[in-house]
């Protein structure tokens, strides 16, 4: 009896630039929407701490959250746009990343009232699977 090994890894190229509309995977968008949930749940405990009256710190609270979701979303992003990687290792990481998105949501609301980024920290981990394929 033989076993199958996992399916080949495809190199990783350059992305066509003469590459004509180019749409976004079901997996990019549903990355994408991971990332609405995160910056949903910052912008709502902003919310909430202006009508506490503590605007203020929740500016500053929610800036350093807000970046901390956007620079994985943008390095995400430029990496996706840049290489023509979509094979299963490819996909596998991105699941990963997004759970680690879904951490780092989870720890906004103790980031932003509470300072403590524990959980913001935990969850920017994940994000680094990527750099394993580099």
């Amino acid at each position: 009896m033989t076993t199958s090994p996992l399916p080949r890894l495809r190199p990783m190229r350059p992305r066509d630039p003469s590459e004509q509309h180019r749409a976004a995977s079901p997996l990019e968008l549903f990355f994408d929407l991971v990332f609405v949930v995160a910056v949903s749940f910052s912008s709502q405990t902003l919310h909430h701490m202006e009508a506490d009256g503590h605007l203020g710190a929740g500016i500053l609270g929610y800036l350093m959250v807000f970046f901390a979701i956007w620079w994985a979303w943008m390095n995400f992003t430029w990496f996706a746009t840049a290489f023509d990687t979509d094979d299963w290792l490819y996909r596998v990481m991105t699941i990963i990343q997004m759970a680690g998105v879904l951490i780092l949501a989870a720890g906004t609301v103790p980031a932003m009232e509470h300072h403590d980024f524990t959980v913001v920290t935990i969850g920017s981990g994940p994000r680094k699977s990527r750099e394993c394929r580099l």
